[in-house]
Formats: C-alpha cells, structure tokens, sequence
C-alpha cells in the first residue's frame, strides 16, 4: 500500500518544487556529472562566496545529494530516478509505523486482536497520509530523516525495554549511535 500511493504520489510531482529540492538533486545531479559537489544557484546570500558555481553545502548537508546521485549514476541524472530515494524512504517510515504500532500495543498489553488493529491502523496511516506522500515524492531531507529517526525510536524503546545489561544491547547501541550519526548529516545547518 505504501509503495503503491508513493509512486502515484510521484508521478504527480514531475519537477523539483521547493528550492531545497532543486538544490539537492542539482548538486546529485551534478556529481554524477563529473562536476563535483557544486551549486548553480546561491540559495542564501548570507554565506560567500557570492559566485556561480559555488561548494555546496553551506546551510543544507549533504545526505540527500550523495544519496539521490547513487541510482542517478546508474539510471541517468533526471528527477524521476531522485525519486526513488524519497520514495523507498518513505516505504520504510511506513513499516516503521507499523512496527511502532505492533511495539505499542505490546507495551500496553492489549489483546491480540486489538493490537493487531492498532499495528495495521498505524502502519495504514503512515503509508497514506498525505504529508508523507508528498515528502516521499520530494528528493529532500525530510523522509531520509523520519526514516533514521523512527528507526533510532525504535531501538531505544527496545534498549529501555531490555535494560542496561540486556541480550544484544552493544549492537543496538551501535546501531543507534549510527543511525543518529546519518540523521545528523541529513537535516539543514543551523549555522548562517
């Protein structure tokens, strides 16, 4: 259901709408050009240098880009192959739901019926709710970062679940000091 409403969502966005958008799959796109981790356009007249073409990265970080341009290296560099990061991220965020929903419900105790119901609501809704539609359409940063966040959630509730001293407890604490490492180079810059 996910993948289903993410590429009608898709096909309905057939060009890179905000400027965030433009400005990651410009720079993909020229990276997989040969021409480097550059910009055509100055997003922020607040960070020099003020010329054409400039380093990337001033205020956005660059996760989404060097995502975006891996399957554009091996499909071409157009906005529908950029898609397909946002898209398969937010397929992930979608399960995600689901598995948030399925961990709820176990920590409520509910009934086996009722927390089914509560996992598939869950997940049903992060697969077709319009604002996550619309990110997983926009080659940016947002579904990347729901993405990586959820998944950190995640294995923090099973890390306070198991206790300090629980089965598998250093991998998931790897595993979380690395996916808030990633997030960390996904989001926007707060230094001007």
């Amino acid at each position: 259901v996910a993948l289903a409403a993410r590429v009608a969502a898709a096909e309905a966005i057939p060009f890179a709408v905000p400027e965030d958008t433009a400005y990651y799959v410009g720079v993909a796109r020229n990276l997989v050009e040969g021409r480097g981790l550059v910009t055509d356009a100055i997003w922020s007249y607040a960070t020099p240098p003020l010329v054409l073409p400039r380093p990337a990265f001033e205020l956005w970080r660059p996760l989404p880009s060097l995502l975006v341009a891996l399957p554009m290296a091996l499909l071409g560099p157009e906005y529908r192959v950029a898609q397909l990061v946002p898209l398969l991220a937010g397929v992930v965020v979608a399960i995600l739901g689901w598995r948030i929903g399925v961990e709820v419900a176990a920590d409520l105790r509910l009934p086996p019926g009722r927390a089914r119901g509560v996992a598939v609501a869950t997940g049903l809704a992060s697969a077709v709710s319009l604002p996550l539609l619309l990110h997983s359409a926009l080659p940016d940063s947002t579904m990347l970062f729901a993405a990586l966040t959820l998944g950190a959630c995640l294995l923090m509730a099973r890390l306070l679940r198991e206790g300090p001293a629980g089965p598998g407890d250093a991998r998931a604490l790897i595993g979380l000091g690395l996916l808030l490492g990633v997030a960390s180079l996904d989001r926007k810059s707060t230094r001007l």
